[in-house]
């Protein structure tokens, strides 16, 4: 499960690395651009792991987009800070840990068969 939402924020975070939007004023101080999510790990006792999703609020940064719809009058519009090389680190990984789970499984699948043929 943990994997899965690392999986589905990278995906998120890549989709939406190019989306623009209204940069945040003090008539208007929420933003509309994408800001990025991140993933957030615990153990917990016992075994297993808790993850937990967050939205970073300060997740954008000011570019020039002259002809943009949220430009403001600077010619400016707020783009999310998406690092793509670290979303791919993350997708690797994910990759990474589902594989090892899989062995852990076929690992544990052998044992059983043979304490099975010890057994009989």
């Amino acid at each position: 499960m943990a994997q899965d939402q690392r999986l589905s924020v990278s995906a998120n975070n890549i989709a939406n690395a190019d989306t623009t939007g209204a940069l945040p004023t003090p008539q208007a101080p929420a933003s509309t651009v994408y800001k990025p999510l991140t993933v957030n790990f615990t153990s917990q006792p016992g075994g297993g792991v808790l993850s937990h999703v967050t939205s970073n609020p300060n997740g954008y940064t000011a570019v020039p987009d002259l002809n943009g719809p949220y430009a403001n009058s600077q010619g400016l519009v707020a783009a999310p800070n998406v690092d793509l090389t670290q979303e791919m680190v993350n997708l690797l990984q994910a990759e990474l840990l589902y594989k090892a789970n899989i062995d852990v499984i076929k690992t544990q699948k052998h044992m059983m068969g043979d304490l099975l043929n010890m057994i009989s």
